[in-house]
């Protein structure tokens, strides 16, 4: 079983005990989060990894006499890098406390208190992530900017940037069109002097609405005079703008006589701004009334309610009335959530099978109510998509907006979270993020995940997936990694990511990890031609299960599979701090011939030593190591000393996560025996993949 893969922290671990800095990398991997590390035994061999290789954090202990806290902190600023140094401290003590953050220390974890250098790495972290976030993000819009710049330039649209009604930017087409040589005579100029004299009143009128944040019109009529007075009737287009940091309007001009026919032209507007199947919003436009109106939250404290509506079981709703009816089913839904929209509420298809909803202005209550009345809506009525009718339920997720919350990503994705939650407890309902309610809410989700869950290994509900593992001698028998999956009842897959970790929390782990050993058993006694084998994963708390063991060579025995087709696998960083329960476990598959490996190797501080202890049959590298590994000769070389250790101890090594042809020869060189990722072969519930 796997959860879904976190970005890997590259950390220093600073500490004079090697039992001690593997404690704080264990810990912090056995509380989910994805650590690779390096251990400094000198100095000088701090000063080479500060140099060598990227890295994100420093942990470092306050009492270490191998590296010192004021070298460890002077040699990571003297790098140039945003590089954190943590300090982690035995005890408790003000004074010391407050000295080490004189050091200049990002951050004070104390050893010995139950998840708090968990809490500190990950808020420095993502501090560094958002820091580097920023950084690229300016990079990228000075290049924007810079490109939007030649593009205003070189258009031969009319386009002038004005501020608090004076121009502050115009191209050359502007220029020309009102007949002035060069910017610097338009430069500070009232856009009133563009405006014919009588127009100008009811144009004056306009700008103070869109200065005190009016609704922008897609469209304005009036009469022109460029610089000798002479008038024109023309069409202006306006769009909120920046430019050089402060916001402004962009004007675009048009000749009357130039321009489409203005029934039309807001015919085609209309048309570019609408999905087509359902008459809603289309995707684009609904993007940028959402960022208008999150933009609005973080400066005016506005707060809105963003709703994601989608249909239950779609696919099994497609087969009934045929992909072809896909558009007729939503153009249905549509009309069916329409009476339920007022002035402050738009509507867009927003994929596929998903419509989204923006409530402008609504509160907590009133977005609620608005994602209460669209699933009753639709619940029972019956929708007619031309050939067919049929009844549907909808799962809406919904989310309050405001200034906590105010960035398009974060609320789109915590919508389609909370959509996926609600479908994933059966469908039929909302579920809105409610900070006054988060507690309850969540344990009436665990509460149902549990039931799911029970019902699941009661009723047979365990899907496994298949992913071909690829020898790179080109012999033996076919090999594939088990990945466990859940039928939610209508055919469709859940991901062990949203249940595995109320599992483990709640005492279920163990039984799903029987549940999906007995189904990979009965699945090789299916395909005994084959003499096919599987490496089926296993929690950490089933290394503690004794009688494990037993059970395994009893549902083996059961179906008549040999037990070498079998290899149970769990992480590195699981058996770690489990050393002497994960050997005898292994000792007790050996006395059966069932196999044993080890997943995710190579990110401890002494991986090599482990394997001595544990001498498994397989090790399977951490999927880090295959970023860019073709041109990492650091990655080449980690690699083949990790290759090297397993084949000391008689271990055939496995590199996952291989993502290009290109790898492959240098994972044969280096010794790697096998081969896994989804560019090979992803995974599937077939099993007809040719080796």
């Amino acid at each position: 079983m796997q959860r879904k893969k976190d970005h890997t922290i590259r950390v220093l671990v600073i500490d004079d005990r090697m039992e001690d800095a593997e404690s704080i990398v264990t810990g912090l991997r056995n509380d989910g989060l994805a650590v690779r590390a390096n251990r400094p035994t000198s100095i000088d061999e701090y000063r080479t990894m500060l140099a060598g290789q990227p890295v994100d954090l420093v942990l470092a202990a306050a009492t270490s006499k191998t590296v010192e806290p004021t070298q460890a902190l002077t040699l990571a600023r003297a790098t140039g890098n945003d590089l954190p140094v943590i300090l982690i401290a035995d005890g408790h003590d003000d004074s010391g406390l407050a000295a080490m953050l004189g050091l200049g220390a990002d951050n004070i974890a104390l050893r010995n208190r139950e998840g708090h250098l968990r809490r500190a790495v990950e808020r420095e972290y993502r501090d560094l992530n958002a820091r580097r976030d920023l950084r690229h993000l300016d990079a990228r819009l000075h290049e924007t900017e810079r490109r939007c710049d030649a593009l205003i330039d070189s258009s031969r649209d009319p386009i002038a940037y004005i501020h608090e009604g004076m121009h502050i930017r115009a191209n050359l087409a502007y220029l020309e069109m009102f007949g002035y040589a060069d910017f610097d005579e338009v430069e500070g100029m009232s856009i009133l002097d563009m405006v014919a004299p009588g127009d100008a009143g009811e144009f004056k009128i306009l700008l103070k609405q869109l200065s005190k944040g009016g609704e922008i019109p897609p469209l304005h009529h009036l009469t022109a005079q460029n610089a000798d007075g002479q008038e024109f009737p023309a069409t202006m287009e306006f769009s909120p703008a920046n430019y050089d940091g402060e916001p402004c309007l962009q004007i675009i001009f048009r000749r009357k006589e130039t321009a489409i026919d203005p029934a039309m032209m807001e015919q085609m507007e209309s048309l570019r701004r609408q999905d087509v199947a359902t008459g809603l919003l289309n995707r684009p436009t609904f993007l940028q009334s959402l960022e208008d109106a999150i933009a609005r939250s973080a400066t005016a404290h506005e707060h809105h309610g963003l709703l994601l509506v989608q249909p239950d079981h779609f696919g099994t709703l497609l087969q009934s009335v045929g992909i072809n009816n896909a558009d007729a089913l939503m153009a249905a839904l549509a009309e069916r959530l329409r009476p339920l929209l007022g002035e402050q509420v738009e509507a867009a298809r927003f994929g596929e099978q998903v419509i989204a909803v923006l409530a402008r202005g609504a509160s907590h209550a009133e977005t609620e109510a608005l994602a209460n009345r669209i699933v009753a809506a639709v619940a029972g009525r019956i929708l007619d998509t031309g050939d067919h009718s049929l009844t549907v339920t909808v799962s809406v997720g919904a989310v309050q907006v405001s200034e906590r919350n105010a960035q398009v990503p974060r609320v789109l994705a915590r919508a389609q979270e909370l959509l996926e939650t609600a479908q994933g407890v059966g469908g039929g309902r909302m579920e809105l993020y409610d900070p006054g309610a988060i507690d309850r809410a969540e344990q009436d989700r665990i509460n149902a995940w549990i039931e799911r869950i029970r019902g699941a290994l009661a009723n047979d509900q365990l899907v496994l997936h298949y992913q071909p593992i690829i020898s790179l001698h080109g012999n033996g028998s076919p090999l594939f990694d088990v990945l466990m999956r859940m039928d939610n009842g209508t055919d469709e897959v859940v991901m062990p990511s949203a249940f595995l970790a109320i599992a483990e929390e709640h005492g279920l782990i163990r039984d799903l990890d029987r549940g999906v050993i007995a189904k990979a058993v009965r699945t090789l006694a299916a395909n005994a031609k084959r003499e096919m084998r599987f490496i089926v994963r296993i929690s950490r708390a089933s290394i503690e299960d004794t009688s494990l063991p037993a059970y395994i060579q009893q549902v083996l025995q059961e179906h008549g599979v040999p037990a070498n087709r079998l290899i149970v696998q769990i992480n590195e960083s699981k058996v770690s701090t489990q050393i002497n329960e994960a050997t005898i476990f292994n000792q007790q598959l050996a006395a059966f011939g069932a196999g044993f490996c080890v997943d995710q190797f190579g990110v401890g501080l002494n991986s090599a030593q482990l394997i001595t202890h544990l001498r498994p049959r397989y090790i399977k590298l951490d999927g880090s190591f295959m970023t860019d590994y073709a041109r990492s000769p650091e990655q080449q070389a980690r690699v083949r000393d990790l290759a090297a250790a397993g084949s000391a101890v008689g271990a055939a090594t496995i590199a996952c996560d291989v993502n290009d042809s290109g790898s492959m020869t240098t994972l044969f060189m280096a010794g790697v025996e096998f081969v896994q990722g989804n560019f090979l072969a992803p995974a599937s519930a077939d099993l007809s993949f040719d080796f």
